[in-house]
């Protein structure tokens, strides 16, 4: 076992939340000490925006549920003026793991790492919970690779977690899969193959590897897991023999993904589509797979994740 125990998780949204939960419930085994989520000050509670005081803990607002579990929520600002409060917020952890999105998986994320530097972290998961960004120099994969190579630089071991899409995020009206309503819009040819794993299976093996593996084989390590792998179409022709439904689909042509990145290179959308149409987004090769590190793990497969959810 590696013997962390105490463990910052910045960002509790849309991965880190699922990450929370299981290290809570190791939490309540004794084999997890302390569990603390970090908060922007800028975030709003109750509609009041919270001011940074001691980074502070918070204990209302959407966090509410989480401090109840026995979480700390603590408010900080990732600006250079307020790097001695990050690394104060850290001290004493073993374990920080980003989940930060958007426009802080760049500035942010790099003030964090080195923040937890400072603070003697023993090991930061950066942002990753998607496809594999080793090597990438465009768009968001290529921010990603480059928090690798920052991390390298100042000897703070990290380890990737590469998980694909979120099963239980992506088949939804405002991607494309507007189910209830019989209609799916695919960009591109959707005949590639994709890496699908549910959010909470992504928490399970995060938290199982993070105490059960020994830290050498935590430290500068990559895991690719998934919970299924389909192309777009395949989730079409499966879904519609297990429900009996007919969709009306809508395919954007491939031209017009390139086309769109060609004039605007920030097009997140049009960016990872290609990539996912190219063939790029799989974690790796069957036989590469991480899954097997967790014996018990069974993830869910898509077709169960989407009928769960509708």
């Amino acid at each position: 076992m590696s013997g962390y125990k105490n463990f910052v998780i910045a960002g509790a949204g849309r991965i880190g939340y699922f990450i929370v939960e299981e290290l809570l419930k190791l939490q309540s085994s004794g084999t997890v000490s302390a569990v603390t989520v970090l908060t922007r000050v800028s975030l709003c509670v109750i509609g009041f925006s919270i001011p940074l005081i001691d980074a502070g803990t918070i204990q209302s607002g959407g966090y509410a549920d989480l401090a109840e579990k026995g979480v700390k929520v603590v408010a900080v600002d990732y600006s250079p003026s307020s790097s001695s409060v990050l690394v104060s917020a850290l001290q004493g952890t073993d374990v920080v793991i980003s989940t930060l999105g958007g426009g802080a998986i760049d500035a942010q994320q790099i003030a964090l790492a080195d923040a937890a530097k400072q603070a003697g972290v023993s090991l930061f998961v950066p942002s990753e919970f998607g496809n594999p960004t080793e090597g990438a120099t465009e768009g968001i994969l290529g921010t990603k690779n480059r928090i690798h190579r920052h991390l390298e630089k100042i000897g703070l071991p990290y380890a990737l977690f590469h998980t694909g899409l979120f099963t239980d995020y992506v088949f939804s009206p405002f991607l494309g899969w507007d189910l209830p309503n019989g209609k799916v819009f695919i960009r591109g040819e959707g005949n590639a193959p994709i890496s699908f794993t549910h959010r909470r299976d992504i928490g399970r093996f995060v938290a199982y590897v993070l105490i059960q593996l020994q830290r050498d084989q935590l430290h500068w390590k990559v895991f690719a897991i998934e919970g299924d792998r389909k192309s777009w179409n395949d989730v079409l022709e499966l879904y519609q023999a297990k429900t009996g439904k007919t969709l009306q689909v809508t395919h954007q042509p491939r031209s017009e993904l390139q086309t769109a990145f060609q004039k605007n290179p920030q097009d997140f959308v049009a960016y990872i589509s290609l990539a996912w149409d190219e063939g790029r987004g799989i974690v790796g090769k069957p036989e590469e797979l991480s899954n097997k590190l967790f014996p018990s793990f069974n993830p869910s497969n898509i077709i169960d994740t989407i009928l769960e959810t509708q």
